[in-house]
């Protein structure tokens, strides 16, 4: 007859957090793994951490992050980047391939895992490039354990050469083939150049030009191209990063038509708006951009009706000095994030914007379900013992200097926040306490497990008794 084994690590007293609910519970780890979940676990004789009085959540899965390795590592590397993660809670990060070179074949997917397999403090997985011509690259870098690929539609850092429809459409069909995931940076290239150029040849270098050169209006068009194309194609589709009213209402209109699409937010488009660009200048530049109020709000909203898939953060370095740059068109895209998205958001839930099961659900369990972790995302048997304590209680302020980036600038820095993470486990190992990284970089590489990962399905509406008026909240 078998038996549970007996547990290496077991945590007590506190109060486990999953997307569904939260309830007072132990937790018994063995061999990196949940192996019981109850409301007393017999911890005689068996290390424990004493997590009474705070929240026990899994460890957040990022799905949008770049470290900048390989060719870009002034601004932020594998080992800067994997200990932010691990001082915010975050215990799976997936990195984009708009690196120099870009991860656009195999021989470089080879390349960059050698290069940061053994400098990771959190899992991680890797993104391919859905590029101009590598199509025939898609199944082989698939093969290696690439967790989907990314295809810019818009120019960002890197400025990689924008696809055709064409190349577009036969990557599509490869990934299908490959049975992965396929994220969108959905923006209209031509036309961010078309009006780009009109700007500056106006003389406009303030930070608001940049906002004014990507109307929401280019979203939609690519929103609405690429839904289709990947429909044709019966390929997995996601949305990084959609920043509008309008493209958020595109979105629902498709799924009504039956088009399968999922969705991501980031913390920056849910907590700033254009009134950001007068307090922070080209700090907050981004791509898509910061926007209006109005758009903030439909975002929250959005996440109250479960539109809304998943938050990520779009943690993007770059050198303080590149930061400080005063004209917009030479001002690089994008700002840190991974280490501050789980308090931001924990403020948020303390000001009524979300609770904290939709922040699990968004940041842990949906991002490990779409992308098929099969072990991640939960607290639950079987699982990894990725987690995070959480003080609810804690007041803190954001300050630069105890963020773990190579470059920690930050808009949110001087922000009381409400909620902080105290420790930081990966597998049942400690990897950050008390504000700071603990022990040698421990993180190993996640694959695509579909066979073992339940169906992804957009989740319904939220739960009775969310809150629903997001209008104002932190902005």
């Amino acid at each position: 007859m078998s038996s549970t084994p007996v547990p290496e690590l077991v945590v007590t007293g506190g109060t486990v957090v999953n997307h569904d609910g939260r309830r007072q519970q132990d937790i018994a780890i063995r061999d990196g793994q949940i192996t019981a979940i109850s409301d007393s676990v017999d911890a005689t004789g068996i290390p424990t951490v004493d997590a009474r009085g705070l929240l026990v959540l899994p460890g957040l899965v990022d799905m949008h992050v770049h470290l900048r390795e390989p060719g870009m590592t002034e601004k932020e590397d594998f080992a800067s980047g994997t200990a932010a993660a691990a001082a915010g809670g975050v215990t799976t990060i997936v990195d984009m391939p708009n690196t120099s070179p870009p991860v656009a074949t195999a021989d470089r997917y080879v390349h960059k895992l050698d290069l940061v397999r053994h400098k990771a403090h959190v899992d991680f997985g890797l993104y391919g490039m859905l590029d101009h011509d590598n199509a025939e690259e898609i199944s082989a870098m698939a093969e290696l354990g690439a967790m989907g690929f990314k295809l810019f539609m818009g120019q960002t850092t890197g400025d990689n050469r924008c696809p055709n429809d064409a190349a577009i459409f036969r990557g599509l069909e490869a990934a299908a083939a490959a049975d992965l995931v396929v994220g969108v940076h959905a923006e209209n290239d031509h036309l961010l150049r078309l009006f780009g150029q009109r700007l500056q040849a106006s003389g406009r270098t303030d930070p608001r030009a940049h906002l004014e050169g990507r109307p929401a209006f280019v979203e939609v068009e690519a929103i609405t191209r690429i839904v289709t194309m990947a429909t044709e194609a019966r390929v997995k589709l996601h949305i990084h990063h959609l920043s509008t009213a309008a493209g958020l209402r595109r979105v629902m209109d498709l799924r009504a038509q039956g088009h399968q699409v999922s969705i991501e937010a980031l913390v920056a488009h849910l907590l700033l708006d254009e009134d950001a660009y007068d307090a922070y200048g080209n700090l907050v530049k981004l791509n898509p951009p910061i926007r209006p109020a109005a758009d903030v709000a439909e975002l929250w909203a959005g996440i109250g009706r479960g539109d809304v898939d998943i938050i990520a953060t779009d943690h993007a370095p770059h050198t303080a000095i590149e930061q400080a740059e005063t004209d917009v068109w030479k001002a690089p895209g994008g700002f840190i994030g991974v280490e501050t998205m789980l308090p931001l958001l924990l403020t948020a839930a303390s000001r009524g914007a979300l609770r904290i099961e939709d922040i699990v659900r968004l940041c842990s369990y949906t991002p490990a379900r779409r992308w098929s972790m099969a072990k991640k995302g939960q607290l639950a048997v079987g699982f990894d013992a990725d987690f995070v304590l959480v003080d609810p209680n804690t007041d803190t302020v954001v300050r630069g200097t105890t963020l773990h980036s190579k470059h920690p600038v930050t808009p949110y820095e001087g922000w009381a926040l409400r909620g902080s993470v105290t420790a930081t486990y990966l597998r049942g190992g400690l990897i950050f306490e008390n504000g700071a990284v603990v022990g040698p970089p421990t993180g190993r590489q996640v694959r695509p497990d579909r066979a073992s990962t339940p169906t992804y399905a957009p989740p319904g509406p939220a739960m009775a008794g969310a809150p629903r008026d997001h209008a104002t909240v932190l902005v």
